[in-house]
């Protein structure tokens, strides 16, 4: 044992006295590397540089700093050109709504579990209450609210009211026969490319829905009210694009184009009814709760479109849209109307909610 600890220490002796003669030299001073010592970022970059060029260098970095010189005033002279003559600009400032007031549809959210809400549809009365899962609430704390408060029903449930969207009126509305879809509907008005103005055809009212969005999609505005046009033009100084907002009237509106319509064929007396009940509670909700009218621009009627082909005789059609069984009774009836280029979509709700169009030009 005492032979085996004699070794150690010879051991350990010879290796310190190896890594003490690596780290000091003969002349007992330690070697420091040439990356140890502490240089700032000028002085590494004049080590690399040849011996001329580091001189300079060192010789600026020794110059006291001189004063930055005074800026000149810069001289901004006007020109002007004579630009051609264009509409006067104005701005276009629209009314926003204000708060709820009765007769209007207000909309009203629940929050519930795993981040859904439950969605509903009220039109506003003074002795009228909103009843939901949490409890009720009156409607004479709704009007006179702007739209966007959260309100708290009897329970203690938190309710955020704001105005409906046409799509959220649409899938919230009465209805008798399964309507067309907002996202059907968007790919169908994609489809036929209807522009405001234009006159359309819908076979199979149904509950209206389809109806209400060609309505806003086949209307240049509301007659009566002031219209807002735009026209582009060239800056002639900067040689830019630009963007002249001017005022038009009524008159020169209506000279601009035609109002479009739709004309919408229903064979069923119910279905008649509910969808021109659905239109004309939107139409006056919207009125009251907003600054403008909703455009009076559909025609309900009750009729077998099969049997129409006298009426068809004395109007040109932009666009059909065929919701119904058989749309192949009415292919004959609204083609010689269709116009040179229009679109006829046809859809057909199958198990699989398959939208087909077919295009007849």
């Amino acid at each position: 044992m005492r032979a085996w600890r004699a070794l150690r220490r010879a051991a350990a002796s010879s290796s310190s006295s190896s890594s003490s003669s690596s780290s000091f030299p003969a002349d007992g001073k330690p070697r420091r590397r040439a990356w140890g010592t502490s240089l700032s970022p000028l002085e590494r970059v004049r080590r690399l540089l040849p011996p001329e060029e580091a001189a300079a260098v060192a010789r600026c970095a020794a110059a006291p700093p001189q004063a930055p010189p005074e800026e000149e005033e810069e001289v901004v002279v006007e020109v002007a050109v004579a630009a051609p003559p264009r509409p006067a600009l104005v701005e276009a400032v629209s009314p926003r709504p204000g708060c709820f007031r009765a007769g209007e549809l207000a909309l009203a959210e629940v929050r519930r579990k795993h981040n859904t809400a439950v969605k509903l549809l009220c039109r506003l009365a003074a002795e009228a209450v909103l009843t939901c899962p949490g409890g009720v609430l009156p409607h004479r704390d709704i009007i006179g609210q702007l739209p966007g408060q959260v309100l708290r029903t009897s329970g203690g449930t938190r309710l955020l009211l704001r105005r409906p969207s046409l799509e959220e009126y649409v899938l919230l509305m009465p209805r008798g026969p399964t309507i067309a879809y907002p996202k059907d509907i968007s790919a169908i008005l994609t489809m036929t490319d209807i522009h405001p103005g234009d006159t359309v055809l819908e076979t199979g009212s149904g509950s209206g829905a389809m109806s209400l969005f060609l309505s806003r999609a086949a209307v240049n505005g509301p007659s009566g009210q002031n219209h807002w046009h735009y026209q582009a033009y060239v800056n002639p100084v900067h040689g830019k694009n630009a963007v002249v907002v001017c005022h038009i009237s009524s008159e020169e509106w209506e000279k601009v184009g035609p109002k479009g319509r739709v004309l919408s064929y229903e064979i069923r007396d119910d279905h008649h009814s509910l969808a021109k009940k659905n239109y004309r509670h939107w139409r006056s909700a919207w009125e009251i709760g907003h600054m403008d009218e909703w455009p009076d621009n559909v025609e309900f009627i009750l009729k077998d479109i099969s049997t129409a082909a006298a009426d068809m005789k004395s109007v040109t059609l932009d666009a059909v849209v065929l919701d119904m069984l058989n749309p192949q009774c009415a292919l004959p009836v609204v083609y010689p109307s269709l116009k040179q280029g229009g679109v006829c979509a046809v859809y057909l709700a199958k198990q699989n909610t398959e939208l087909q169009a077919s295009f007849l030009v």
